[in-house]
């Protein structure tokens, strides 16, 4: 048996920029971080005797008897893309937090299911390739308008600037932090569930047409612009948190303007809600419809921040350093 684990996300800065549709054209970059939430995934070959081919424990169980049978379209793609065709298969997906929230959930799975079978069938692979052949299954073989950056900093873990080349390449870079900082983005940054889990095709597939269409230009440009800035407040010395947070404001007033449906109103009374309760800053992570919100609040604040929002599930994070990771291989006991 293969164990992995895969950690979420944190978007910080440059959401949008990272669909091909813009970077091929346009200057592409975010800020994101991994953390210390995850999706495991477990793989092993079945023992010969059972009469279906492959089991897989997702939402719910599935048993097939060929891939093309298997419902979930990244068990499925991933299976087919690896040659599975001939193995007896079990793949359970175990996660800390709820999918369609906005955390690059589906990413991490998709990036942790490919190290685990690729851990099962003896291939040679590194972070980069585990990135990249996520993307490649989720936007060519799914045909998913996803943007690059999940399947990347899921990959990679830590702190990253990430920077998408015309070309379709990246260059993924750790940004030095001091202690202090990253003592703050721990420690002053909550992320609050709305309760809505939503299907992010629809506003990503429009947001994707609108950059085609260059109705997004102005928006997408001013995004990438700020994405400059937020990197280099974070890199400073002494991470400014009023700095920071105005920086989330900005980009996600500017986000708002994308696609119909990323923002509504129960949304937007939870980031009036936080705002009032003492928060410098504040964004919905992912593509929009729902899932969890980011705040920024200073240490002073924390208590009023936490009692308004007593009824909602908040957390806080440490950020992941390692990425998608191999757990345990059964082979090696």
């Amino acid at each position: 048996m293969i164990i992995t684990r895969t950690p979420f996300r944190i978007s910080l800065f440059g959401g949008g920029t990272d669909y091909p549709e813009w970077f091929t054209k346009n200057t592409g970059q975010v800020i994101s971080m991994a953390i210390n939430k995850y999706c495991h995934v477990s793989a092993r070959y079945l023992p010969p005797y059972f009469h279906y081919n492959y089991r897989i424990r997702f939402f719910n169980e599935q048993k097939a008897k060929s891939i093309k049978e298997i419902i979930n379209p990244v068990v499925r793609q991933s299976l087919k893309y690896l040659s599975c065709n001939n193995s007896k298969i079990e793949l359970v997906h175990h996660a800390d937090l709820p999918s369609m929230s906005g955390l690059g959930g589906s990413s991490a799975f998709a990036v942790g299911l490919l190290n685990a079978l690729k851990t099962l069938k003896n291939h040679n692979f590194n972070k980069k390739d585990l990135a990249i052949e996520a993307i490649h299954i989720e936007r060519d073989l799914i045909k998913e308008k996803v943007g690059y950056q999940d399947q990347i900093i899921c990959s990679y873990g830590g702190l990253r600037s990430i920077k998408f080349l015309k070309n379709k390449s990246f260059s993924s870079n750790i940004i030095k932090i001091s202690q202090e900082t990253e003592y703050k983005l721990e420690n002053n940054l909550f992320i609050v569930y709305t309760g809505l889990q939503r299907f992010s095709e629809k506003i990503t597939s429009i947001l994707s047409q609108k950059i085609v269409t260059h109705k997004n230009d102005t928006y997408l440009n001013e995004i990438s612009k700020a994405t400059i800035e937020g990197e280099k407040i974070i890199k400073a010395k002494n991470l400014d948190l009023k700095l920071l947070a105005e920086v989330i404001n900005f980009q996600w007033e500017r986000k708002k303007l994308l696609a119909n449906g990323i923002s509504n109103k129960h949304i937007e009374e939870m980031l009036s809600l936080g705002l009032s309760s003492g928060s410098y800053g504040a964004k919905l992570l992912g593509a929009g419809g729902g899932g969890f919100l980011l705040f920024v609040v200073p240490i002073n604040r924390i208590k009023n921040f936490k009692k308004a929002f007593k009824k909602y599930v908040h957390l806080q994070f440490k950020i992941d350093h390692y990425g998608s990771k191999l757990l345990y291989d059964s082979r090696d006991s």
